[in-house]
């Protein structure tokens, strides 16, 4: 594949187009509502799980690792709800039909306040890149801020909110996560990797939250024989690297050009033959 072809198999409708929304309904235990009146600061009480699945040509993609990691969370917060009982991708592709959706980006919330969960099924807006922005990579920031319980993805709406205001006033992509300790964990909504020698590095799954993305990036890595290390990076040794790039439901993987005020190489050939093998997976798709 060519890097022209490449960047056009998935990304040619958001050229020009990085943030999209279309929200017309929520299904809400199953039943179409309006999506007048609704907000997300209903989330704000009790706890609330959380899936954000990518639609691609009218079908959820890498939807099994979604229902994994769903699962891994249930687990982790010792919630006896199995993820086959919900009978999500049933759900998902009814809210589809309903919508007559094509592209975007779906939300799954499980709301738990007291009593039986509430379940929603709604769109959400989504930061696609585009063109140029895999071509150039985005910059980014670092932020002192960790996210309690990693493993687990629920929704943190204080986080969310610090993190955002950033990325609008510093006009950046994304916030990379830096640690008490000093050592980058992983971005707001992805997790970051870096490259230095021909290495790839990211930190390990204890710290970060287990990206769909990144167990991809993981199982390109050891297909293709690409040296992969769980390690954890400490801000005051990035420049050591070479690249970095981030992974996640709509970066998918993406280079970094700049993080704070130090340049990273979009265009490093171990970083472009990884993203041209998580690109072709998606003509699987």
């Amino acid at each position: 594949l060519t890097n022209d072809f490449l960047f056009c198999i998935f990304v040619k409708t958001y050229t020009n187009k990085r943030f999209e929304y279309c929200k017309a309904m929520i299904l809400q235990n199953n039943l179409v509502t309006s999506e007048a009146g609704f907000s997300e600061k209903i989330f704000e009480k009790g706890l609330s799980i959380y899936e954000v699945i990518r639609i691609f040509k009218g079908n959820p993609i890498f939807l099994k690792d979604n229902l994994l990691r769903l699962d891994n969370s249930l687990k982790k917060s010792n919630i006896d709800i199995h993820v086959e009982d919900l009978n999500l991708p049933d759900k998902l592709q009814h809210f589809i039909r309903l919508e007559n959706m094509t592209e975007g980006n779906l939300k799954y919330v499980l709301h738990f306040t007291s009593g039986k969960p509430d379940e929603y099924i709604f769109q959400i807006p989504h930061a696609y890149p585009t063109s140029e922005d895999y071509k150039q990579g985005v910059p980014t920031l670092t932020y002192s801020a960790m996210r309690e319980n990693p493993g687990v993805k629920y929704i943190n709406t204080d986080l969310r909110t610090r993190t955002n205001r950033l990325i609008k006033q510093k006009q950046v992509y994304e916030v990379l996560l830096v640690d008490k300790e000093g050592y980058i964990t992983e971005g707001s909504r992805s997790n970051v990797f870096f490259i230095g020698d021909n290495v790839i590095f990211t930190a390990p799954l204890e710290y970060v939250l287990p990206g769909t993305s990144r167990k991809r990036v993981f199982d390109i890595c050891h297909k293709h024989r690409f040296p992969i290390i769980e390690k954890r990076i400490p801000v005051s040794e990035l420049a050591r690297y070479d690249a970095a790039f981030l992974s996640g439901t709509s970066p998918l993987i993406l280079p970094i050009n700049r993080i704070d005020e130090l340049r990273f190489d979009p265009g490093l050939p171990l970083l472009q033959e990884l993203m041209k093998y998580y690109f072709r997976l998606l003509e699987e798709c």
